[in-house]
């Protein structure tokens, strides 16, 4: 008591030294509402500022803004009193507080002392009506008890917070109260005038609110001391805690009571019916039938709102324990911090938390029913609208027609009588229906709830449990636990024994069954692998076009494979089944059953791997790496299976536990064991050496030291995590990581047999193309000049391709998603990675002040609310900022992975499931993939600079200022990309295009970000930047129409017959099998020549693919053509004429010459000789 009584005294102390009045005079009656704020030693009131506002917005020397601003500065004066009145009233009722506290405490003692006491009672009389009015009241009761009770168990965390805040708010309240000070100390050098008079007016009553406001703070303060020191926080929390619970007792006894009125009177409507039945007029049976219907259905109804009472009950009664212990787990967590006390009492949690999928079940289920309710209370209101107008219906709507010879005043009154009772028990009936759908929707919403507060218990439990060791280090002198000495005691083992025996005799029939099972798979076992043998040998064949021996092999070897695995899940069940409370036999069979589910998969892996299996004989798998994959896992089922087979059973004998020096150290060389297996698999002579001799340039190979020594490391960092503490941490890695590998394997074997149907289906259209072939040799237009028509649908191999490439892309999709929904319960403990930030970006930016004199400036203050900092010691506050911690950036560093393999992969993906099942061509779904991943990457970029913090705002300038240089710098690439681009859009070329650019003529083979690819005729590749074809000219042959125009000039010597010359050449054009008579072919005589009479044959090809071709048929054809008719093609001639050379030349004596002379020349002038004679 005397801590008591020292706060007393501090609190009189500074009441009686608390700043009330003016010295030495009396409040007036005139500021009786305001005592502390009323008046000042410089005389301002309340009435005086209000005065002083009314005169300042009707003084006419003033202009409108002085005026405005000199009545907004004296109203926010006027706010500064009204607050330090506020605060002067609540100092009063704190201080009275503090000095009420004992007693408040005496009587909450008291309070509590008569409700131990008291025993809950409810009134015996009154009908089922008031029973449940007396029931809704006191629900609504509780609500308010329990809300009660919330507020009082937080009202210690919240004491404590508003501690902090006060000690902050003094704080400031003290620079506020020198600021203050200083201005008003400005304001007095200041000539005198309306606004000056003003501010010096609002300062004053600043002054006087901090003042007023400093000792309502401190008496708050001693407030909370003297309740803590009555000990009233925590009695309040008693006092309402035994309040709800008296409530919930009396609740509980009314409930009980509502139902058993509720049965008595369904019970006593269904007794009433069924005599009434029996008795009433044959021709009212119906009626009366009827009515024993509703009662019976209200007496069904009955029964199920008292099961779902309960329930409900049950359900909202496990949802405030959760509530509550989630609530109080969190603020030990906050309080002590991740301490292995808190991690054993978070695994222990995690294990007692309702299972979501059961609860969702539940609620999916009960919707059905809430529907069927509500369809029948539907129709059970149809019906009693139809009894509204029970007095306008005659008799003879009331039963049959015989009813209207029998009328009379007994069959009236009995009708009467029926009717009503209806309408009674529809009332009845309508009224439970009501209360049982209400029931279970509010039954749905509480299991709602608890799934929401499970799932985010859950999230809360995982987020941390992860980060919490489970132990301290292990070390040399650590003792053996309890469940230690258990796995090493005879008599655990001998009591095994004597409970599976007494199993043993109690279920001998299955225990025979099981047995003769394993005899029968064991005695076959031979059998079994030489079939999976013989199967394997009908695989190889080359002529093998089934999957059935296959599909053979792989039940066979499953079959092999599970017989001893399944030997130990019988027996862990068994044991399992035979525990009936012994923690020891339960563990073992929960270590056997761990135990067959780890070398099941690894066992069946082995099985594949045998010689002449699965794995070599249909999947074609190498020799050696099969023969190395059996040996290795043969080696860690040994040597593994001891030490995961003993830590499962010390961790079933107390799952939460986790510290057992045996458990970790059998953890420790388990993981040892494993990775040693994976060196042994992953060394340079193991099983990858195949694969990275065929990929020596790839990545993988590249970074074949970093990903084998991860692969290593991995189990051996679990093992350093179960010795350094945390064992936790890593037997739920460890399991995740099994459940990888499993599904790795999995998807192994998947995609094996996969790959083995399209390599049949290959085989088998292989075989009837080759027959199709042999078959069609003999067939006209098969081939033209040796040219065999090109198929779309003979091209095996690229439809094998396309196949194989869209398994591969629906087995990485199923692989995301499996490992997914394996890692994603461990994905929320990365979230403790935001506690470590990196940077931040952004940056504080000042805030501009508004002068000390504008009236918007000066918020205005309600009454109790806390004083904000004037403008003059507000100097910046907090900009944008975004904290970018170590989860930001893991997050980045996964976006661009995920980026950089959608934008390889899922374009193709795209074309080959989307795009080819649409009318498009090949250039269309060029274009769009092309697009498609330049958004991908872009989107990728986006989200990975926004998720570090590079936010468009904080980066335009640098973008801006980089684009400006680049475009100078390099103009001729944004030239060439922005090219291509608009060729993917407008697509003026496209990719199968032949074109013509310059002198360089070929087929546009790929289309990229820079430059463009064309192939010429000689198969070289010419790279043309993009904006050559959209700025240069460019002659596209099949932009609009493929079709094409040859044109051949003949010459034909003088003489021929030019009809006939022509005639030849139109029939040449129009037998060929590939020019087309639409365009038809023209034939033209074009003109004489030097030497020959010039024809011109222009002719049409649909296409440009057997250009050449063609063209050498037509000249082939033409000349056998003329050949036959006798039609010379004319060539270059000349002929020589020789009219004088000189003495030394001539082989003639002049006189000879002189006397030939004439001769010669008569010869020269008539132009006659030979074609050929000289040239």
């Amino acid at each position: 008591m005397w801590l008591y009584a020292a706060v007393l005294v501090v609190v009189g102390l500074s009441w009686g030294a608390a700043p009330r009045v003016a010295q030495g005079q009396e409040p007036s009656a005139e500021t009786a509402p305001l005592p502390s704020a009323a008046a000042d030693d410089s005389g301002i009131t309340v009435d005086r500022l209000e005065q002083l506002v009314a005169e300042a917005e009707q003084n006419a020397a003033l202009d409108e803004e002085t005026r405005k601003q000199v009545a907004g500065v004296y109203r926010s004066a006027l706010a500064e009193l009204q607050a330090a009145a506020a605060h002067a009233s609540r100092g009063e009722s704190f201080a009275a507080d503090a000095q009420s506290a004992m007693a408040r405490a005496e009587e909450a003692k008291q309070k509590i002392e008569e409700l131990k006491s008291k025993e809950p009672t409810i009134e015996s009389d009154g009908s089922l009506t008031d029973l449940e009015q007396q029931l809704a009241k006191l629900e609504l009761t509780l609500a308010n008890r329990k809300k009660a009770r919330t507020a009082a168990a937080a009202e210690s965390q919240t004491r404590v917070q508003r501690r902090k805040e006060i000690r902050a708010r003094t704080v400031a309240l003290e620079e506020l109260l020198t600021d203050l000070q200083n201005e008003k100390t400005q304001l007095s050098a200041s000539e005198p005038g309306p606004v000056t008079m003003a501010r010096r007016a609002l300062v004053e009553a600043r002054t006087k609110s901090a003042e007023e406001e400093l000792p309502t703070l401190e008496r708050e303060l001693l407030k909370y001391d003297a309740e803590e020191a009555a000990g009233l926080v925590r009695l309040g929390v008693d006092l309402t805690t035994l309040q709800a619970g008296f409530t919930e007792k009396r609740i509980a006894m009314l409930q009980e009571r509502v139902n058993s009125e509720r049965e008595a009177d369904a019970a006593r409507s269904v007794r009433e019916a069924r005599e009434s039945a029996v008795a009433v007029d044959p021709m009212l049976r119906s009626l009366a039938e009827r009515n024993q219907q509703l009662t019976e259905t209200s007496k069904e109804v009955v029964d199920s709102l008292a099961l779902a009472k309960s329930e409900l009950k049950a359900t909202t009664a496990v949802l405030d324990e959760f509530r509550q212990q989630y609530e109080r787990t969190h603020e030990k967590e906050e309080q002590v911090g991740l301490t292995s006390s808190i991690g054993a009492l978070l695994r222990k949690q995690r294990t007692a938390l309702p299972e979501v999928s059961e609860l969702r079940a539940a609620v999916a289920s009960r919707q059905s029913i809430i529907n069927e309710i509500q369809y029948e209370l539907f129709e059970y209101e149809e019906e009693r609208d139809d009894l509204a107008a029970l007095g306008s219906r005659s008799n003879g709507s009331l039963a049959d027609s015989d009813t209207q010879d029998a009328a009379g005043a007994e069959f009236e009154a009995a009708s009467q009588e029926l009717l009503e009772k209806k309408r009674e028990y529809l009332d009845t009936l309508i009224y439970n229906t009501s209360q049982y759908f209400d029931t279970l929707v509010d039954l749905n919403i509480t299991d709602l709830r608890l799934v929401k507060l499970a799932e985010e218990y859950e999230r809360f439990i995982d987020e941390r449990v992860l980060w919490i060791r489970s132990g301290r280090l292990l070390s040399l002198d650590e003792g053996l636990d309890e469940s230690d000495a258990w796995l090493l005691s005879p008599l655990k083992w001998s009591e095994l024994t004597k409970r599976l025996l007494a199993d043993t005799s109690r279920n001998w029939a299955l225990y025979c069954t099981a047995g003769l099972v394993f005899v029968v798979l064991l005695a076959r076992r031979r059998n079994h692998r030489r079939a999976v043998l013989d199967a394997g040998v009908q695989a190889q064949k080359s002529t093998c076009r089934s999957l059935e021996p296959t599909a053979r092999a792989l039940a066979l070897t499953a079959v092999v494979a599970m017989l001893w695995p399944l030997v130990g899940v019988f027996l862990g069940w068994r044991l399992s089944e035979a525990a009936l409370g012994s923690p020891f036999t339960r563990a073992v069979g929960v270590g056997l059953l761990y135990l067959s589910a780890l070398a099941a998969p690894l066992e069946f892996f082995r099985q594949v791997c045998r010689p002449r299996g699965l794995g070599e004989a249909h999947f074609g798998w190498n020799e050696g790496n099969t023969k190395q994959i059996r040996k290795e896992l043969r080696w860690f089922l040994t040597m593994g299976g001891p030490f995961a087979f003993v830590t499962a059973t010390i961790m079933a004998s107390d799952p939460s536990h986790s510290r057992g020096a045996l458990e970790r150290c059998s953890f420790f060389v388990g993981m040892v064991i494993v990775a040693t297996l994976i060196y042994r698999l992953l060394r340079p002579s193991g099983v990858v050496r195949e694969y990275l001799k065929h990929r020596q340039e790839g990545w993988i190979n590249r970074l074949r030291h970093f990903w084998i020594t991860a692969c290593v490391g991995l189990p051996l960092l679990l093992a350093t995590l179960a010795i350094w503490g945390y064992y936790y941490t890593a037997k739920v890695l460890a399991w995740r990581l099994f459940v990888t590998c499993f599904f790795a394997m999995v998807l192994v074997v998947s995609r094996a047999v996969l790959f083995r149907m399209l390599l049949l289906r290959r085989r088998f259209l292989s075989m009837e193309q080759a027959r199709k072939r042999a078959a069609d040799q003999q067939e006209a237009g098969s081939n033209i000049a040796g040219i065999v028509a090109e198929d779309p649908t003979s091209d095996i191999t690229a439809q094998n391709v396309q196949a194989m490439r869209l398994l591969s892309t629906g087995l990485y999709a199923v692989s995301l998603v499996g490992m997914w929904l394996i890692w994603s319960p461990v994905l929320p403990a990365l979230s403790r990675l935001d506690e470590y930030v990196l940077w931040t970006t952004g940056s504080d930016y000042p805030v501009a002040a508004a002068p000390a004199d504008s009236a918007e400036s000066e918020p205005s203050l309600t009454p109790g609310a806390p004083m904000p900092m004037p403008a003059t010691a507000r100097g910046y506050q907090a900009g944008d900022k975004t904290v970018v911690a170590v989860s930001d950036l893991a997050a980045a560093i996964l976006v661009a992975f995920v980026t950089f393999v959608l934008a390889r992969n899922g374009p193709g993906l795209l074309e080959m499931s989307v795009l080819r099942q649409l009318p498009f061509d090949a250039s269309v779904r060029y274009a769009i993939t092309t697009l498609v991943s330049y958004i991908i990457v872009l989107v990728g970029v986006i989200i990975a600079f926004s998720t570090i913090g590079l936010r468009w705002s904080q980066i335009q300038w640098l973008v801006t200022a980089l684009t400006f240089g680049l475009a100078f710098g390099l103009q001729e690439m944004f030239a060439n990309f922005v090219s291509g681009l608009i060729i993917l859009i407008e697509r003026p070329i496209r990719v199968g295009d032949v074109v013509t650019i310059d002198d360089v003529t070929g087929v546009v083979s790929r289309i990229r970000i820079r430059a463009t690819s064309i192939t010429n005729w000689d198969r070289k590749d010419y790279i043309i930047p993009n904006k050559e074809f959209i700025t240069g000219r460019v002659l596209n042959w099949t932009l609009s129409d493929q079709i094409n125009r040859i044109v051949v000039n003949v010459g034909v010597a003088y003489g021929a017959d030019t009809d006939r010359a022509r005639e030849l050449l139109l029939e040449v054009a129009n037998k060929h099998p590939l020019i087309l008579k639409d365009p038809p072919t023209i034939v033209t005589f074009e003109g004489f020549g030097d030497s020959s009479l010039s024809f011109v044959m222009r002719t049409y090809l649909p296409s440009l693919e057997n250009r050449l071709e063609v063209i050498h048929h037509l000249h082939s054809e033409i000349d056998k053509a003329f050949r036959r008719e006798g039609i010379e093609i004319a060539f270059p001639q000349l002929d020589l004429h020789v009219r004088s050379a000189p003495p030394t030349l001539s082989p003639v004596p002049p006189a000879a010459e002189a006397a030939d002379g004439p001769a010669d020349g008569d010869a020269a002038d008539s132009g006659e000789g030979k074609p050929g004679d000289a040239t």
